[in-house]
């Protein structure tokens, strides 16, 4: 992974610990990527992190699942 990708992985982990969920949209506002990157980074990071993010289809977002 570039550094760029590092940076993404980086932030996404931010947003979910704080705001607790991230979708899609939040990456391509912030870095101007395009939506695919953005889904690509958001499946290595719930692959990387299987124990505490899942994709909630209602949501249309990925979860923290120990956010409070």
């Amino acid at each position: 992974m570039n550094w760029y990708g590092e940076q993404r992985q980086a932030w996404i982990k931010e947003m979910l610990r704080i705001y607790g969920f991230i979708n899609r949209s939040h990456i391509v506002e912030k870095f101007g990527c395009s939506p695919q990157l953005a889904g690509h980074d958001l499946t290595a990071f719930q692959e990387a992190n299987v124990d505490w993010v899942r994709y909630d289809n209602r949501r249309k977002a990925y979860v923290n699942l120990n956010h409070t």
